[in-house]
């Protein structure tokens, strides 16, 4: 998409409106004409010579307006294409200072059609691969679009077929071995206006797939707590379940702010765990070397911080994978008789930010330095490095907002020693960013009460537990622990996929 760039060209459009409208022609559409008077020909053809050959095709640079039979004609109200030599440049009358410029290989790479895309599977039928590196229209006709959404569509009569590899064949480059040309000459490919508009602009094509849902939004503990602001922390789960609206609503705040609480979820232990019904309204279970769902208890020979009475410091989790689980949802089943044990979780990408603004050195230190993670205990040993922040590659350095970043690493339990080629610097970096998050306006203080699922974005938002007192399984009555969670993780890709489904269903701009 990053060839589409929007060219601010001066406008190129002739004075359609001295041409002759053409009226009572018996087809709907006609050959896009040139302006200068001359026989209309396709583009590329030549009059044929006295000898009765051809001369060689060439590629006609002239402007091509519209011409239609349709009593709705007016010379301003379609677009008008000039031919480039590698592209095509089309001025829509709204915005006629600035034509879009679309390469040839990647309209035709990019050719809707149900020869190209299958219509049952919409699944692309030919690879980037087998466009021809110098193909080009032969012929272009405005015609009626089949496009509910738009009235009319640039059809493209191109000058040479795709190619097909031989799989069987050794050769790769310039299809020299085993290659064959497949289709005959003359494909057609027919391009809506909304097509055109919508993938030839990349915020129109960000716009087609909800980005602005999916975007992350900085926050401090004040403005999750904000009466009639933007976060929406709290969800009833009864209402979740039957109403997709709120449903959308729980799974935006989750992908906006990283961090929502369901209420009412039943705490039965017996028969199929309502935290996996849970898990299931916002993406599928991920299962790890801890099972598919796993119990957070004080236990006496404890093997992980976790299961015991004492402070647990902000951490994520799993961080010692290649892929550590986007989202981790921890259901409150007993929460009786316990003094202390309260959640608390910070926003790091905010404080990340923070840094960006107040040190822009440390932050760089810490988006180029690899810091390993390791467990190393009950029969497994894995290990993985990350960088703190991981910044999105498509982020322009240069900008004044702070860079995207997609994901952030931060689990002291769980990190390994350091290589000891590690920067100084480093240390240092790592202690600013540190110090932000402890910064008491940036934690967000909760005791989740029987019944509630809180809902975290695990490679962003850390959490943390104070220590507490009361919940094993010794101080419970029959033996059964006082505090007792249940937890499982799921990914973000089918969080994004319920996000998009559901506003598209729901109509939601």
């Amino acid at each position: 998409m990053s060839t589409l760039a929007v060219r601010n060209l001066a406008p190129r459009i002739r004075a359609v409106s001295q041409l002759p409208a053409t009226r009572n022609v018996p087809t709907s559409t006609r050959l896009l004409g040139s302006l200068s008077g001359k026989a209309q020909l396709p583009i590329g053809s030549a009059p044929s010579t006295s000898a009765g050959t051809s001369k060689p095709a060439t590629l006609d640079t002239r402007i091509f307006p519209v011409h239609y039979s349709s009593s709705s004609y007016s010379p301003t109200s379609h677009p008008s294409a000039e031919l480039q030599p590698a592209d095509l440049s089309l001025t829509f009358p709204s915005s006629p200072s600035q034509p879009i410029t679309l390469p040839y290989i990647w309209l035709r790479d990019s050719c809707p059609c149900p020869s190209c895309v299958h219509p049952g599977t919409r699944q692309k039928l030919h690879r980037t691969s087998d466009v021809p590196l110098d193909i080009k229209p032969k012929r272009l006709t405005w015609v009626h679009s089949l496009d509910k959404d738009a009235k009319w569509a640039l059809e493209v009569e191109w000058d040479r077929p795709l190619w097909q590899h031989d799989t069987a064949s050794t050769g790769v480059e310039g299809h020299s071995a085993g290659a064959a040309q497949v289709g005959g000459e003359g494909h057609k490919s027919q391009y809506s206006e909304r097509w055109l508009k919508t993938w030839s602009d990349e915020s129109k094509v960000k716009e087609r797939n909800h980005d602005s849902a999916l975007g992350m939004t900085p926050w401090l503990a004040k403005d999750l707590e904000a009466e009639g602001g933007k976060s929406n922390l709290f969800f009833s789960y009864d209402e979740v379940q039957r109403d997709e609206k709120a449903l959308l609503g729980a799974l935006k705040q989750l992908t906006n702010y990283g961090l929502t609480v369901l209420r009412g979820v039943p705490t039965t232990t017996t028969g199929e765990w309502d935290l996996e019904k849970v898990a299931n309204l916002f993406s599928h279970v991920r299962e790890t070397f801890y099972g598919p769902l796993w119990d957070v208890k004080s236990l006496a020979s404890a093997r992980n911080v976790a299961y015991t009475d004492l402070d647990l410091d902000l951490h994520m989790d799993l961080l010692y994978f290649e892929n550590p689980p986007r989202y981790q949802l921890l259901h409150c089943l007993r929460n009786r008789n316990v003094t202390g044990g309260q959640s608390i979780f910070v926003d790091a990408l905010q404080a990340a930010q923070t840094l960006w603004k107040e040190d822009r050195e440390a932050f760089d230190l810490l988006a180029t330095t690899d810091v390993p993670f390791h467990y190393v205990n009950d029969g497994h040993h894995l290990t993985k490095r990350h960088k703190t922040f991981v910044v999105d590659p498509s982020s322009d350095p240069s900008s004044s907002a702070p860079p995207k970043i997609t994901a952030i690493n931060y689990s002291p339990p769980f990190q390994a020693p350091l290589p000891s080629s590690t920067p100084p610097a480093f240390y240092q970096a790592l202690q600013k960013f540190a110090a932000m998050l402890r910064r008491p306006e940036g934690r967000w203080e909760y005791l989740l009460k029987e019944g509630d699922v809180a809902v975290f974005d695990n490679r962003r938002v850390l959490h943390a537990r104070r220590a507490f007192s009361g919940g094993s399984a010794a101080a419970g009555k029959g033996g059964e622990c006082n505090r007792w969670l249940k937890g499982c993780y799921v990914e973000a890709d089918a969080v994004a996929d319920r996000i998009r489904v559901l506003r598209t269903k729901l109509r939601v701009e």
